[in-house]
């Protein structure tokens, strides 16, 4: 059996027990007491040193190896050690438990416990914590922390969704279930925590969104500008809950409307540093589907609009609900929303709650009443 073979039977069967841990804890009403609620976020990967500061243990093979108090520069040891401040351990991986607080790492703080790794010379920084400190420490990295705690508890149970759905069929790495950046979700640690993003984790605790007894697979989005994406439309993905939905909630949003001006040649010149292989082009037109832009006629280049997205940057190009207009050597985009629009839309949830809504409600007018919200533990 090549490789290949064995590393695809290696994942189906990863994929197929995660599948089957997940029914089991989410088939009955009751909440369940059989699952682990640790999650593991990569915090920086692939580094020559760290600062680390706490009071803590530390442990080698899961044994007590020593202790740290204060300020550390943390190193690695050629390819099979790491060195903390003076002491050098002759492994590739340690463990820091704080004794009463919290841990440091650079100039942020984190509840739970601190993993480093040394992969062939660099350092992996991995923070393991309970799945309700890590939402709490998402929820105002994701949206604005001035928004009504009804739109926090719709994070929350989002977020949680999200990490848990990530943790049992698409783990990150093999270090570590989250990245803390965009690539999943804005992770700040103890530091961007506040009492109302706490109370929207405590009164959600343990609840994600279902569908059919298994975890959903959710998204969502800044601003969607007046209509949500299907998945089918924005993706080629067909998934039952994540259909197009009207949204008039969302016009506080400053990327509501948007326009962007540029050249022709200033817009090659961005799309080649992305990335883009085409020629210079005098022409371009948008093609549509049934709610957002399919793909993008760069002179006779036919571009798919995410990758078009990419290409301009997402900073410039907000969404993939846009219209072109050319003038001469200049192209006006004006578009709606930002982000790819699937799933919530955040700016729209806080529109509900200011009139009211609770998060259930907001949830299911999103994502339909196919999904359910469960008490997981």
């Amino acid at each position: 059996m090549s490789k290949l073979m064995i590393s695809l039977f290696i994942l189906l069967f990863f994929i197929n027990i995660n599948a089957s841990v997940a029914e089991e804890l989410l088939k009955d009403d009751e909440p369940s007491t059989g699952y682990d609620s640790t999650i593991r976020i990569g915090i920086v990967d692939g580094i020559d040193k760290i600062i680390l500061e706490g009071d803590a243990f530390v442990y080698k093979n899961e044994l007590q190896a020593g202790t740290i108090q204060g300020v550390y520069t943390v190193t690695p040891i050629d390819a099979d050690g790491i060195m903390v401040g003076n002491e050098a351990y002759l492994t590739n991986h340690l463990l820091f438990e704080p004794k009463i607080s919290f841990i440091s790492i650079g100039n942020k703080i984190f509840r739970g416990k601190i993993e480093i790794y040394n992969k062939e010379g660099k350092l992996i920084i991995v923070n393991d914590l309970n799945l309700e400190d890590y939402v709490k420490g998402v929820i105002n990295k994701e949206i604005i922390p001035s928004w009504p705690v009804e739109t926090k508890k719709v994070q929350a149970v989002l977020a949680r969704t999200y990490a848990f759905y990530q943790k049992m069929f698409k783990p990150r790495s093999t270090y570590y279930d989250l990245a803390p950046s965009v690539l999943d979700q804005v992770y700040g640690g103890l530091g961007k925590e506040d009492l109302s993003a706490n109370e929207a984790v405590e009164s959600t605790k343990g609840e994600i969104i279902t569908y059919q007894n298994m975890p959903a697979e959710i998204y969502f989005h800044s601003t969607c500008g007046g209509r949500t994406a299907s998945s089918s439309e924005a993706w080629k993905k067909e998934v039952p809950y994540l259909h197009s939905v009207s949204c008039p909630y969302c016009k506080n949003s400053s990327t509501y409307r948007w326009s962007r001006t540029i050249t022709f040649d200033n817009l090659f010149s961005k799309m080649k540093r992305n990335g883009y292989s085409g020629k210079t082009f005098s022409s371009l037109k948008v093609v549509n589907g049934k709610t957002r832009v399919d793909y993008v006629l760069a002179g006779k280049d036919k571009i798919p609009v995410n990758t078009f997205r990419r290409y301009a940057g997402y900073s410039f190009i907000w969404s993939n609900s846009f219209s072109v207009k050319t003038s001469g050597s200049k192209i006006t985009f004006s578009g709606n929303g930002s982000g790819h629009g699937v799933g919530v839309c955040q700016w729209g949830a806080a529109g509900m709650a200011k009139e009211g809504k609770k998060y259930q409600e907001i949830i299911h007018y999103y994502l339909g009443n196919e999904i359910t919200i469960k008490k997981m533990y």
